[in-house]
This record gives C-alpha cells, structure tokens and sequence, in this order.
C-alpha cells in the first residue's frame, strides 16, 4: 500500500481488508499487529492509531463487516416498494452480499460469538419479517408463528450465503441472483 493511500484516510478499511485475507490463508492465531502493518505496506505503529490491540481489531473488524451487512439489507428494504416482495429480496440480497464477500462470512461466523437477540442484521430482519407477515395474514398469525417463520426464513438463506462462499459451489454454473430468487421463492411466507 502507498502512503499517499494512508493520507486519504482509507488506513483503518486497508488494515481490515488485508487482515482478512489474512486470516483467511493463516489463521487468527497467525495474525499480529506488526504483520498487518507489513501487509498494509505502513510502518508498525501506524495499526496502533486505529486500534489499541489485536483483540480490539478483531472486534473492528466483525463491525466493519455487521455495518455494511446492516446497511446492504437497509438499502434494499428502502428501495423494495412491494410488501409481498421485500422478504425475498432482503433474502436475496443476504445471500448475494456473502457471495460477492466470502471472506466477511467466514469471518463473521467463525470468528464470533453471535448472539441472534442482540445481532443488528437479525433484528432488522425480524422486525421486518413481523410487520410484514401480520399484513399478509390480516393479523391473523400469532407471534410465535411469525417468530418461528422468521428463524426459518434466516436459516434458510444463512444456509445458502454459506453454500455461495464454498468455492467449489461458486465454480457451479447457474449460481447467481435469479437462482436465489427461484430458490428462495419456493418457500412460503
């Protein structure tokens, strides 16, 4: 990395970006501070002037990653005008966000300890999963029904983000937007 990219202030996204990668081919354990430094082509302090310590750049990083899931699934719902419609395309786009970053899900899930009641992305889910099954069903569907369909529904495409970032699955011919849309589409809200 240059250091004209440290002045334009994209240090601290370098730093994670390189350290998952990182972690990706070596492992957590393999990872320091001075190596993520080396990586991102900066002296060894300057990791230090965005977080205080290896741990605190991991929690940086399951974050970064949880903000950009959070606001990938925000813009989507946003711009899904029809109701009957938007839990399948914040299915959709779940999935197609893990494909196109594997690295963040293999991160994400296998170095966290995520707590579903307290996991933003999943909140914002369930909250919309709710409004959106009582004004399908008329209120007609009770609580631990609409809860039960909204563990389902998130199952159903953690399951298929984690089948998009398997490289050989990615290899497969026919994985794309529209097979997510027919695959998620098969289940009934």
């Amino acid at each position: 990395m240059s250091k004209e990219a440290y002045h334009h202030g994209n240090l601290k996204q370098e730093l994670i970006e390189r350290g998952l990668e990182f972690i990706d081919q070596n492992g957590v354990e393999s990872l320091s501070m001075r190596k993520l430094a080396i990586l991102s082509g900066v002296s060894s302090a300057a990791p230090y002037a965005h977080f205080e310590n290896k741990e605190a750049f991991l929690a940086e990083v399951q974050n970064y990653i949880t903000e950009r899931f959070v606001e990938t699934l925000r813009k989507t719902y946003e711009s899904c005008h029809d109701r009957q419609r938007v839990l399948l395309e914040l299915g959709k786009s779940y999935v197609l966000f893990f494909d196109q970053n594997p690295l963040y899900y293999s991160f994400l899930f296998s170095h966290g300890d995520i707590d579903l009641n307290h996991y933003p992305p999943f909140q914002m889910f369930q909250s919309i999963a709710s409004r959106v099954m009582k004004e399908l069903h008329g209120g007609k569907m009770d609580e631990y029904e609409i809860h039960n369909k909204t563990l389902a529904m998130w199952a159903m495409v953690h399951g298929l983000a984690q089948l998009y970032t398997l490289p050989a699955f990615r290899m497969m011919e026919g994985q794309n937007a529209e097979q997510i849309e027919n695959i998620l589409s098969s289940v009934e809200i």
